[in-house]
């Protein structure tokens, strides 16, 4: 019979190792427990039997995962040196002006091709081309109330194929342009914003870039999803007209 003990170290208590050595052939006579004790040991208030420690199963790792290389964060602001680049072809006033008539400082850039649609993944999100400065009113004119009349004016390019380089713009200063992506700015050809509408992205290609095979002409093409129509013309300057009948750009010569 066990004398009763008090229970420490969590575990079955004994008065003495003889209790403790008895319950230990009861259990193997019995066959209750798959591990048997080792030994017996002595604590502060009692004795104890002791087990060979636990053994783990091991379990089968799962194999990796290769994931593809994350790219390369895009910065979501727009750098200092092309802001300062924007800022100095606007020489400080709102290129936008259709609230402020082009006579209030600009404050910050404005996206043409915007944040909401996907503009911060793009490698032309912030190059100058497709920035405008512009006043706080205005911003908030082209982004959130009109933003379909500043798309008339290529003040905001919608998200596609083309680009905003090759979007014609109305700047309040300059008039119709296309902007550079260094800063700089050339006049729109004037078929390429047709009153009333959405300007016609105009595609440069020079005279080499027209017959070659990977040149700008053919890259435009291809992009514009024209590439294997059948029936068009030889290329040249003006609203080009495809095979398929649509006009899907204008084309400018540079020299």
């Amino acid at each position: 019979m066990k004398t009763k003990t008090p229970t420490c170290c969590n575990k079955a208590t004994f008065a003495n190792e003889e209790e403790a050595r008895r319950y230990w052939d009861r259990m193997a006579r019995l066959g209750v427990r798959r591990e048997l004790p080792t030994d017996v040991e002595q604590c502060m208030r009692g004795w104890h039997l002791t087990f060979p420690p636990a053994e783990r199963e091991q379990k089968p790792r799962k194999a990796l995962k290769r994931t593809q290389p994350k790219k390369p964060a895009r910065p979501k602001s727009v750098p200092a040196d092309v802001k300062a680049t924007v800022r100095r072809r606007s020489g400080g006033m709102c290129e936008v002006g259709l609230v402020c008539g082009g006579v209030a400082a600009g404050v910050d850039p404005a996206h043409r091709e915007g944040k909401g649609s996907g503009g911060t993944d793009k490698n032309w999100s912030n190059l100058a081309s497709n920035l405008l400065w512009s006043c706080r009113d205005d911003h908030d004119f082209i982004d959130q109330k009109q933003p379909a009349k500043a798309e008339k004016l290529g003040l905001k390019v919608r998200a596609g194929v083309a680009r905003p380089w090759e979007i014609p713009v109305l700047h309040k200063r300059l008039g119709w342009v296309l902007l550079h992506s260094n800063g700089g700015h050339r006049l729109a050809p004037v078929g390429a914003h047709p009153d009333g509408k959405r300007p016609i992205p105009v595609v440069a290609c020079t005279t080499w870039e027209l017959i070659q095979q990977n040149g700008a002409f053919a890259e435009a093409m291809e992009r514009y999803k024209h590439l294997q129509c059948p029936g068009w013309s030889a290329p040249c300057e003006g609203l080009f007209t495809c095979g398929c009948g649509s006009t899907p750009f204008y084309l400018e010569q540079v020299a």
